[in-house]
């Protein structure tokens, strides 16, 4: 089928009695368009304006493809901060599994902006391997990062961050991420 045709049949259901279809088929039709305007939005993910880049960026998020996450991950090599974070941001609403290596890697990122979103966007992944590339930061010297890092974990919900965060509970000077790795203990699955 065409996207020509795909869209006639969801401009179609647009006009459909059931108010969730209507919402449906609302959110399909943009996915669709916006795959046949798929080079337009990587022309606009990649140069101009920031504003107008961080918008087309978060596009490709919600459109998915393989297109669309290579170039959302093409985007952590880019000289601007926001930019990168966007990224992430973009590969946050699907998760694809082939983002998880190149996420890793970008916790080497020289800004702590885009490391902070990286740490909280692995914790998604529901992927108990994360847990050693997070623990460096848990225990690290930025206490903002290492906050982010206990609600990643917890988040997560890998048990072997368990005797991390209880040192950090117990030796933490900083109330804030005392609070947060006290969340996180309560999070974290049962050891099995």
């Amino acid at each position: 089928m065409a996207l020509s045709d795909r869209k006639k049949a969801l401009t179609q259901a647009l006009q459909d009695s059931e108010a969730l279809v209507r919402a449906a088929a609302s959110r399909a039709l943009d996915r669709v368009e916006g795959m046949e305007r798929l080079q337009n939005i990587f022309e606009a993910a990649s140069s101009g304006e920031k504003p107008h880049r961080i918008r087309a960026i978060h596009f490709l998020g919600f459109l998915n493809t393989a297109e669309s996450v290579d170039r959302m991950l093409s985007l952590l090599q880019d000289p601007e901060p926001d930019i990168r974070v966007a990224g992430v941001k973009a590969v946050q609403i699907h998760l694809p599994e082939r983002a998880l290596v190149p996420l890793l890697g970008a916790l080497e990122d020289p800004e702590i902006s885009v490391v902070q979103v990286v740490i909280e966007t692995l914790s998604h992944y529901q992927d108990p391997r994360i847990t050693e590339f997070l623990v460096p930061f848990l225990i690290g010297p930025d206490t903002d990062t290492a906050c982010i890092a206990a609600e990643a974990l917890g988040r997560n919900g890998d048990p072997k961050a368990e005797s991390h965060l209880v040192t950090v509970l117990q030796g933490a000077t900083d109330p804030f991420l005392r609070t947060r790795t006290a969340e996180a203990l309560g999070n974290l699955r049962p050891n099995t």
